[in-house]
């Protein structure tokens, strides 16, 4: 008589349990029902709220989001802005960098800073393992915190955060733009796994394991499908080149508009083409994925084949002790190399510095990076006369470095070798076939414009204003 009251006890005990687990979870839906009618009725519907925890970094993603702004401002005077960050500089400093940095006025007494204290939750170092998933959810999480404290009725996300889309537009009752610079996962990075590929994002310790390799991809497989759901739930979604377009509409299932980043050609094509020198620059973040050691091989390499006057500026903002440790690294290669004689590494070079000193006499700009969504600097390189040497995938091949009327605007290279030849090739090149290159890239880029970007974007966020 034992054993079957201990089973009825057992049974008992887990549908009590089980009671439990549904009226928690039916609690969790009531309440979550009872904050979304709260957050709705609170809803700023003259607000348009842009999702940029990073907003004073200072990089290409910060160019596009601070002209999108100034575009929506111009556009209607009774419109109002507000921005999430996690920068702890005042209002006064962000739009004084946004004005220095990129040349941008913008009305101080429409734009609203939303101070948001959970930044922390997207930084990669938070999460060892399952890195996306944990930088993702905690976007969801943190966009919960933004929308809490201020709630728009246009929620445009302009960092990648796609798992932020259903809160904004679920729970909080927003219309949903976004402009994607990157997709979190692509299909290369699918095909990386499955290949066995080591790279900055596959660590060698899985690429030479079956098993993990197998994990991962189903681990990548799954993401996919529910980033793809989250990006379904954007109403409108724009794209910042042909590669992107193309790995969003193949997991997300959409149709995004192309909006060519804002690239600030009009300041730079009054740079002359004359009076250049032995000079090759890169300008870039401080990122494993910028792969700086490629273009010190590449150096490297020059020297071999006899090129010795030849110097390379590596030029890049540092945003924190993380970037730092990058730099020294950078600098210790350089020392290992002994190439301290030609190459210099340079951070935070301010706007006049990078246009006069360096844009202005260099011959030849480098671009190492694989699967670059776009490329901001590349398009810089190619408005201000320096020949671009871009890696030969992604927006760099498919958007930027093209024939300007059946002519090269520059070269395309994936290895040292090949980018060796070719900065032999541009530094040795007689003033006449360098200006003709120089004129090529310079009519080229007309379509990057500010003012190009700016219009096919307010012709997009229209849908949901």
């Amino acid at each position: 008589g034992l054993e079957p009251s201990m089973a009825a006890a057992a049974a008992a005990a887990a549908a009590a349990m089980l009671s439990f687990v549904v009226a928690v979870l039916m609690m969790m839906i009531v309440l979550m029902i009872a904050m979304a009618i709260l957050m709705r009725s609170r809803r700023k519907r003259n607000v348009i709220g842009f999702f940029h925890p990073y907003c004073n970094d200072g990089g290409g993603g910060e160019r596009v989001l601070w002209c999108a702004i100034q575009a929506l401002l111009r556009e209607d005077s009774k419109r109002l802005i507000a921005v999430y960050t996690g920068d702890r500089a005042s209002k006064e400093e962000i739009l004084a960098k946004a004005k220095e940095r990129f040349g941008f006025e913008l009305h101080g007494e429409r734009v609203q800073i939303v101070y948001i204290s959970c930044r922390v939750l997207l930084e990669a170092r938070m999460y060892p393992v399952l890195t996306l998933l944990g930088q993702s959810v905690g976007g969801a999480l943190l966009s919960i915190e933004c929308l809490v404290r201020l709630n728009p009725g246009v929620f445009v996300d302009t960092m990648g955060g796609a798992f932020t889309y259903p809160v904004a537009r679920f729970l909080f009752g927003c219309r949903v733009g976004c402009y994607v610079h990157y997709p979190t996962i692509s299909c290369d990075m699918l095909s990386l796994v499955s290949r066995r590929e080591a790279s900055y994002n596959n660590r060698r310790v899985i690429s030479n394991s079956a098993l993990l390799s197998s994990l991962k991809l189903l681990y990548y497989k799954m993401f996919a499908l529910v980033y793809g759901f989250c990006g379904r739930c954007a109403e409108v979604t724009m794209c910042n080149s042909t590669w992107t377009k193309g790995h969003v509409q193949s997991i997300w299932k959409v149709l995004p508009d192309i909006v060519y980043p804002p690239c600030n050609t009009d300041k730079l094509q009054g740079i002359a083409f004359g009076g250049r020198e032995d000079l090759v620059i890169s300008l870039g973040q401080f990122r494993p994925e910028k792969n700086h050691l490629l273009q010190l091989k590449s150096i490297q390499h020059l020297l071999k084949l006899g090129v010795r006057d030849v110097h390379l500026a590596i030029i890049g903002s540092c945003r924190n002790a993380e970037d730092e440790r990058r730099v020294r690294d950078l600098r210790q290669h350089v020392s290992d190399l002994e190439l301290s004689d030609h190459v210099s590494v340079l951070t935070n070079v301010p706007w006049p510095e990078l246009k006069d000193r360096w844009l202005r006499r260099a011959k030849a700009g480098l671009h190492t990076m694989w699967n670059e969504h776009f490329g901001i600097n590349i398009v810089e390189f190619m408005a201000s006369g320096v020949i671009p040497i871009a890696h030969d995938t992604g927006g760099p091949k498919a958007d930027i470095v093209i024939p300007y009327q059946g002519s090269p605007t520059g070269f395309l290279a994936s290895t040292e070798e090949e980018y060796a030849e070719h900065m032999r090739k541009v530094l040795g090149l007689p003033s006449s076939e360098l200006a003709e290159i120089q004129g090529n890239a310079r009519n080229s880029v007309t379509r990057f414009s500010d003012e190009v970007f700016q219009q096919k974007f307010l012709l997009c966020i229209k849908r949901i204003l």
